[in-house]
Protein backbone atom coordinates (compact mmCIF):
# COMPACT_ATOMS: atom_id res chain seq x y z
CA UNK A 1 0.00 0.00 0.00
CA UNK A 2 1.31 3.42 -0.87
CA UNK A 3 2.00 5.61 2.14
CA UNK A 4 -0.44 8.50 2.43
CA UNK A 5 0.07 11.47 4.72
CA UNK A 6 -2.91 13.63 5.52
CA UNK A 7 -2.63 17.26 6.49
CA UNK A 8 -3.73 17.76 10.06
CA UNK A 9 -5.48 20.53 11.91
CA UNK A 10 -5.01 18.89 15.30
CA UNK A 11 -3.77 21.28 17.96
CA UNK A 12 -1.97 20.48 21.21
CA UNK A 13 -4.28 20.17 24.17
CA UNK A 14 -4.41 23.30 26.30
CA UNK A 15 -3.48 22.95 29.95
CA UNK A 16 -6.25 23.06 32.50
CA UNK A 17 -6.00 24.05 36.11
CA UNK A 18 -6.08 21.48 38.89
CA UNK A 19 -4.43 18.24 39.86
CA UNK A 20 -1.26 17.59 41.79
CA UNK A 21 1.98 19.03 40.47
CA UNK A 22 4.79 16.93 41.92
CA UNK A 23 8.15 18.25 43.02
CA UNK A 24 10.41 19.04 40.12
CA UNK A 25 7.59 19.18 37.58
CA UNK A 26 8.35 22.75 36.54
CA UNK A 27 7.28 24.47 33.37
CA UNK A 28 8.40 21.63 31.10
CA UNK A 29 5.94 19.18 32.64
CA UNK A 30 3.13 21.65 31.99
CA UNK A 31 4.21 22.07 28.37
CA UNK A 32 4.86 18.51 27.29
CA UNK A 33 7.68 17.55 24.99
CA UNK A 34 8.16 17.02 21.27
CA UNK A 35 8.86 13.64 19.71
CA UNK A 36 10.25 13.26 16.23
CA UNK A 37 11.32 10.02 14.60
CA UNK A 38 13.50 10.03 11.51
CA UNK A 39 13.65 6.88 9.40
CA UNK A 40 13.27 4.87 12.59
CA UNK A 41 13.71 1.11 12.18
CA UNK A 42 14.15 -1.97 14.34
CA UNK A 43 15.09 -5.35 12.90
CA UNK A 44 15.10 -8.53 15.00
CA UNK A 45 16.03 -11.91 13.57
CA UNK A 46 15.76 -10.56 10.05
CA UNK A 47 12.23 -9.27 10.62
CA UNK A 48 11.59 -5.54 10.30
CA UNK A 49 9.38 -4.78 13.30
CA UNK A 50 9.53 -1.04 12.62
CA UNK A 51 10.45 0.01 9.10
CA UNK A 52 11.65 3.52 8.22
CA UNK A 53 9.08 5.48 10.26
CA UNK A 54 9.28 9.28 10.27
CA UNK A 55 6.67 11.19 12.27
CA UNK A 56 6.50 14.24 14.55
CA UNK A 57 4.38 14.64 17.67
CA UNK A 58 4.14 18.24 18.95
CA UNK A 59 3.91 19.22 22.62
CA UNK A 60 0.61 18.41 24.28
CA UNK A 61 -0.78 16.30 21.42
CA UNK A 62 -2.47 12.93 21.86
CA UNK A 63 -1.51 10.68 18.95
CA UNK A 64 -3.21 7.31 18.51
CA UNK A 65 -1.21 4.50 16.88
CA UNK A 66 -3.56 2.09 15.13
CA UNK A 67 -3.32 -0.87 12.80
CA UNK A 68 -3.81 -4.64 12.64
CA UNK A 69 -2.20 -7.12 15.01
CA UNK A 70 1.49 -7.48 14.23
CA UNK A 71 1.69 -4.07 12.57
CA UNK A 72 4.57 -2.93 14.80
CA UNK A 73 2.57 -0.54 16.99
CA UNK A 74 3.95 -1.69 20.34
CA UNK A 75 7.45 -2.03 18.90
CA UNK A 76 7.28 1.58 17.73
CA UNK A 77 6.08 2.74 21.14
CA UNK A 78 8.87 0.93 22.98
CA UNK A 79 11.44 2.68 20.81
CA UNK A 80 10.22 6.09 21.98
CA UNK A 81 11.76 5.70 25.44
CA UNK A 82 14.50 3.20 24.54
CA UNK A 83 12.94 0.13 26.08
CA UNK A 84 14.15 -1.27 22.77
CA UNK A 85 17.06 0.08 20.73
CA UNK A 86 16.65 1.29 17.14
CA UNK A 87 18.55 -0.63 14.48
CA UNK A 88 18.74 2.55 12.42
CA UNK A 89 17.27 6.02 12.34
CA UNK A 90 16.79 8.33 15.28
CA UNK A 91 14.36 9.64 17.88
CA UNK A 92 14.53 13.32 18.78
CA UNK A 93 13.17 14.58 22.11
CA UNK A 94 12.71 18.34 22.10
CA UNK A 95 14.99 18.43 19.06
CA UNK A 96 17.86 16.45 20.61
CA UNK A 97 18.83 12.86 19.82
CA UNK A 98 17.63 10.85 22.79
CA UNK A 99 20.85 8.82 22.86
CA UNK A 100 22.38 11.91 24.48
CA UNK A 101 19.96 11.52 27.42
CA UNK A 102 20.71 9.03 30.18
CA UNK A 103 18.14 6.20 29.93
CA UNK A 104 16.96 6.73 33.52
CA UNK A 105 16.38 10.44 32.86
CA UNK A 106 14.65 9.68 29.57
CA UNK A 107 12.27 7.20 31.21
CA UNK A 108 11.48 9.66 33.98
CA UNK A 109 10.53 12.28 31.39
CA UNK A 110 8.71 9.76 29.17
CA UNK A 111 6.46 7.61 31.34
CA UNK A 112 4.86 4.39 30.13
CA UNK A 113 1.69 2.53 31.02
CA UNK A 114 1.49 -1.04 29.76
CA UNK A 115 -1.43 -3.30 28.90
CA UNK A 116 -1.01 -5.14 32.19
CA UNK A 117 0.06 -3.34 35.36
CA UNK A 118 3.36 -4.81 36.57
CA UNK A 119 3.59 -3.80 40.22
CA UNK A 120 6.40 -4.58 42.63
CA UNK A 121 5.64 -6.79 45.66
CA UNK A 122 4.68 -4.77 48.71
CA UNK A 123 2.37 -1.88 49.40
CA UNK A 124 0.79 0.59 47.04
CA UNK A 125 2.83 3.37 48.70
CA UNK A 126 6.08 1.46 48.09
CA UNK A 127 5.25 1.21 44.41
CA UNK A 128 4.49 4.90 44.04
CA UNK A 129 7.62 5.96 45.93
CA UNK A 130 9.91 3.73 43.86
CA UNK A 131 10.79 6.11 40.99
CA UNK A 132 11.64 9.18 43.07
CA UNK A 133 13.56 6.96 45.51
CA UNK A 134 15.86 5.87 42.68
CA UNK A 135 16.82 9.54 42.31
CA UNK A 136 17.43 9.99 46.01
CA UNK A 137 14.06 11.68 46.64
CA UNK A 138 11.53 10.56 49.19
CA UNK A 139 7.86 11.31 48.64
CA UNK A 140 5.98 12.36 51.74
CA UNK A 141 2.84 10.49 52.80
CA UNK A 142 0.89 13.58 51.76
CA UNK A 143 2.38 13.51 48.26
CA UNK A 144 1.62 9.81 47.90
CA UNK A 145 -1.89 10.40 49.17
CA UNK A 146 -2.43 13.22 46.67
CA UNK A 147 -1.31 11.02 43.78
CA UNK A 148 -3.62 8.23 44.90
CA UNK A 149 -6.51 10.66 45.27
CA UNK A 150 -5.89 11.86 41.72
CA UNK A 151 -6.24 8.33 40.34
CA UNK A 152 -9.35 7.66 42.42
CA UNK A 153 -7.77 5.48 45.11
CA UNK A 154 -7.79 7.52 48.33
CA UNK A 155 -6.67 5.63 51.45
CA UNK A 156 -5.03 2.86 49.38
CA UNK A 157 -1.43 3.65 50.39
CA UNK A 158 -1.07 0.82 52.91
CA UNK A 159 -2.80 -1.84 50.82
CA UNK A 160 -0.82 -4.78 49.51
CA UNK A 161 -0.78 -4.86 45.71
CA UNK A 162 -1.75 -8.55 45.65
CA UNK A 163 -5.28 -7.62 46.74
CA UNK A 164 -5.97 -5.13 43.95
CA UNK A 165 -8.37 -5.66 41.07
CA UNK A 166 -7.14 -5.20 37.50
CA UNK A 167 -8.57 -1.70 37.29
CA UNK A 168 -7.11 -0.72 40.67
CA UNK A 169 -3.69 -2.07 39.72
CA UNK A 170 -3.73 -0.04 36.51
CA UNK A 171 -4.59 3.10 38.48
CA UNK A 172 -1.67 2.44 40.84
CA UNK A 173 0.56 1.98 37.79
CA UNK A 174 -0.55 5.38 36.49
CA UNK A 175 0.07 7.00 39.90
CA UNK A 176 3.53 5.42 39.99
CA UNK A 177 4.25 6.91 36.58
CA UNK A 178 2.98 10.34 37.65
CA UNK A 179 5.26 10.29 40.70
CA UNK A 180 8.16 10.83 38.28
CA UNK A 181 6.53 14.04 36.91
CA UNK A 182 6.81 12.91 33.27
CA UNK A 183 6.46 15.32 30.37
CA UNK A 184 5.02 12.64 28.09
CA UNK A 185 3.01 9.46 28.49
CA UNK A 186 3.22 6.35 26.34
CA UNK A 187 0.25 4.02 26.73
CA UNK A 188 0.28 0.53 25.20
CA UNK A 189 -3.26 -0.85 25.05
CA UNK A 190 -3.80 0.38 28.63
CA UNK A 191 -7.42 -0.81 28.88
CA UNK A 192 -7.51 -3.98 26.78
CA UNK A 193 -7.18 -6.30 29.80
CA UNK A 194 -10.05 -4.64 31.69
CA UNK A 195 -13.82 -4.95 31.67
CA UNK A 196 -15.78 -2.20 29.92
CA UNK A 197 -16.56 -0.15 33.03
CA UNK A 198 -12.97 -0.25 34.29
CA UNK A 199 -11.64 0.47 30.79
CA UNK A 200 -13.72 3.62 30.40
CA UNK A 201 -12.66 4.75 33.85
CA UNK A 202 -8.96 4.36 32.99
CA UNK A 203 -9.50 6.07 29.65
CA UNK A 204 -11.15 9.07 31.31
CA UNK A 205 -8.43 9.16 33.96
CA UNK A 206 -5.64 9.27 31.37
CA UNK A 207 -7.41 11.98 29.38
CA UNK A 208 -7.96 14.08 32.49
CA UNK A 209 -4.33 13.83 33.56
CA UNK A 210 -2.80 14.68 30.20
CA UNK A 211 -5.13 17.67 29.87
CA UNK A 212 -4.31 18.96 33.34
CA UNK A 213 -0.58 18.69 32.71
CA UNK A 214 -0.58 19.41 28.96
CA UNK A 215 1.38 16.19 28.53
CA UNK A 216 2.27 14.76 25.16
CA UNK A 217 0.72 11.31 24.76
CA UNK A 218 1.17 8.47 22.28
CA UNK A 219 -1.36 5.67 22.76
CA UNK A 220 -1.47 2.31 21.01
CA UNK A 221 -5.00 0.98 20.73
CA UNK A 222 -6.86 -1.60 18.66
CA UNK A 223 -10.15 0.05 19.64
CA UNK A 224 -11.18 2.57 16.97
CA UNK A 225 -13.87 4.12 19.18
CA UNK A 226 -11.29 4.65 21.92
CA UNK A 227 -8.87 6.20 19.43
CA UNK A 228 -11.56 8.68 18.37
CA UNK A 229 -12.42 9.55 21.97
CA UNK A 230 -8.84 10.15 22.99
CA UNK A 231 -6.95 11.55 20.01
CA UNK A 232 -7.37 14.19 17.33
CA UNK A 233 -4.70 12.61 15.13
CA UNK A 234 -3.66 9.06 14.36
CA UNK A 235 -0.95 7.12 12.59
CA UNK A 236 -1.77 3.87 10.83
CA UNK A 237 0.87 1.14 10.73
CA UNK A 238 1.01 -2.07 8.72
CA UNK A 239 3.91 -4.54 8.62
CA UNK A 240 6.09 -2.11 10.53
CA UNK A 241 5.57 0.75 8.11
CA UNK A 242 3.81 4.07 8.52
CA UNK A 243 0.89 4.01 6.08
CA UNK A 244 -0.94 7.21 6.98
CA UNK A 245 -0.88 9.97 9.55
CA UNK A 246 -3.43 12.73 9.99
CA UNK A 247 -6.86 13.59 11.41
CA UNK A 248 -8.25 10.65 13.32
CA UNK A 249 -11.35 9.93 11.23
CA UNK A 250 -9.51 10.15 7.92
CA UNK A 251 -6.86 7.72 9.09
CA UNK A 252 -9.36 5.29 10.58
CA UNK A 253 -11.34 5.33 7.34
CA UNK A 254 -8.12 4.70 5.41
CA UNK A 255 -7.51 1.63 7.57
Amino acid sequence: MRETTFATSAQPIAAEQGGLEPRGAGAAARRGLTFETRQLSRVVGGKRLVDDVSVAVPPGEVLAVVGPSGAGKSSFLRLLNRLDEPTSGSVLVDGADYRAIAPRDLRRRVGMVMQTAYLFPGSVADNIAFGPRQRGEELSPEEIGALLARVGLPAYAARDVTGLSGGEAQRVSIARTLANAPEALLADEPTSALDEASARGIEELILGIIRERAMTCVIVTHNKAQAERMAARAMLMESGRLIAVGPIREVLNAG
